[in-house]
């Protein structure tokens, strides 16, 4: 491939991955402004946002399967055009049911692309600097989309409307989908067999491991998704049943695996992988890393506009030096993802964003934004960008070449459902403080709250800090082109 193939294919990837955060980022800051205008019920009010990652949630694992199998171009460019056309239904979408169906499938169209990126990128360039580039790019698209989605949503819904900002997404997935018909290689594994691709989606893939896997990450995100809306509470009766199942086919998932290894079928995440102590590590980190940032996203905007009583577009201008770090760190690491230890990049960067979510306990609430929120937004990404690219390499290396959707799955499905555990907890968390509040002024109780969320944040990022000081200690770099 020429130079300037390879960029495009880079650019293609990253690009699908920009946008799938940054419409979040756009619903988050026009949120009450969307709720307002298609009479979006009060106790729906997150569902646009949590029915997202449902089904994103739900389907992610099945669908890296099946690309494995049917092609991983096939399935991206299919996800690709799919979410252009539901983007542009958000956009115009007239009533509040409207908005949480599109956006539902929105994540189904999302969980076609992307587990393949990785497949792509992987299987398309070889061990080395084109697929440390490949990694960083398309890491920096998920952080990076979320925060300028942020920074967008407020400048749209303060000008022209926030329909708008979903019409130039549109506009840009349409680029993106067309071209990736000509850019994007196809990932085709030959059967050493001959089987056909209906037999070997038969026998090639662990179905039953992987229904078991994504109903139960399903069952608990839903239970997430309405206790953070506040529409269902976690103690009725019905949600109780639905966890309890879940933990069932959790607990019983391990058997399965250690069953289908012992008589030599396809496992979906064998348990020998968990005796990897690089591999435990990034999934755990990953885990509590992304809960941290979604969680210090979300309510700093909250902090922003419902405490200093600031409007959408000055709130998201606010969100500027978190763009900046994202990309600059995104730059830096594909450099040095090859010649710094993995324990070395991803504990100094992590001990960086430690220090963003105290500021944000501790600040007052008509502080100078220059004073503590500017560093808070300024550090903050620094650990999510560096592990996402070193989680994304070594969990592709964990994984055969052949099965590289699957890797991407599992690495998406630790992420998204870190997302969706992290906000529930600390909205019921930050929720909970407030009713509690002695104070009798609602902002003094309601920034107790947020304060209460910001050191469960903290108290993430130091888990993320403490996994990765013992679990990557001896772990070397990652990246490095092979002889």
């Amino acid at each position: 491939m020429s130079k300037t193939h390879r960029i495009t294919i880079i650019a293609t990837l990253a690009g699908i991955s920009f946008l799938n955060t940054m419409g979040s980022g756009i619903l988050i800051a026009a949120l009450p402004t969307i709720a307002t205008e298609v009479s979006l019920p009060e106790h729906l009010l997150l569902w646009p946002a949590a029915v997202y990652a449902l089904a994103a949630g739900c389907l992610l694992l099945p669908l890296s399967a099946v690309a494995d199998i049917l092609g991983a171009k096939r399935l991206w460019v299919t996800g690709s055009f799919l979410f252009l056309a539901f983007t542009l239904g958000v956009g115009l979408a007239k009533t509040g049911m409207q908005v949480i169906l599109f956006r539902t499938f929105l994540g189904a169209a999302m969980a076609m692309c992307l587990p393949t990126a990785v497949s792509i990128i992987v299987n398309v360039f070889p061990q080395g600097g084109w697929r440390n580039v490949a990694f960083a790019m398309n890491g920096m698209g998920q952080p990076l989309g979320y925060a300028l989605g942020l920074v967008l949503g407020g400048i749209f819904t303060g000008t022209i409307g926030w329909r708008w900002a979903y019409y130039m997404m549109a506009v840009v997935n349409a680029v993106l989908s067309v071209g990736s018909i000509w850019s994007l290689r196809e990932v085709v594994h030959v059967d050493a067999r001959g089987r056909g691709k209906g037999r070997r989606l038969r026998e090639d893939v662990d179905w039953v491991g992987t229904g078991m896997l994504s109903v139960a990450m399903g069952l608990l995100l839903y239970v997430l998704a309405v206790a953070t809306g506040g529409y269902v509470q976690l103690s009725r009766p019905e949600n109780i049943v639905l966890l309890v199942v879940a933990a069932v086919l959790l607990g019983v998932f391990p058997l399965w695996m250690a069953r289908q290894t012992k008589r030599g079928r396809p496992a979906l995440i064998p348990n020998r992988l968990w005796r990897n102590p690089a591999f435990t590590s990034v999934c755990v980190s990953v885990f509590f890393c992304w809960a941290a940032l979604n969680g210090i996203e979300y309510f700093s905007t909250l902090f922003f506009q419902k405490i200093q009583g600031l409007s959408p577009l000055q709130s998201s201008i606010r969100f500027l030096p978190h763009v900046l770090m994202g990309t600059a760190v995104n730059i830096l690491i594909s450099y040095l993802i090859s010649r710094v230890k993995v324990s070395t990049l991803v504990v100094v960067s992590a001990l960086v964003t430690l220090v963003a979510p105290p500021l944000m306990a501790t600040v007052k609430v008509d502080a100078n934004y220059w004073h503590a929120p500017f560093w808070a937004m300024l550090l903050s990404p620094a650990n999510p960008d560096v592990l996402f690219t070193v989680s994304n390499l070594v969990i592709s290396d964990a994984f055969p070449l052949e099965v590289q959707s699957l890797a991407g799955g599992v690495f998406n499905e630790v992420a998204q459902f870190g997302n969706s555990a992290g906000l529930a907890i600390m909205a019921a968390i930050s929720a909970s403080v407030t009713e509690h509040s002695s104070k009798a002024d609602h902002t003094a109780a309601l920034m107790e709250g947020y304060r209460a969320a910001f050191w469960t944040i903290f108290a993430c990022c130091a888990v993320v800090l403490g996994v990765s000081l013992v679990g990557l200690r001896k772990a070397g770099t990652v990246g490095k082109k092979k002889e």
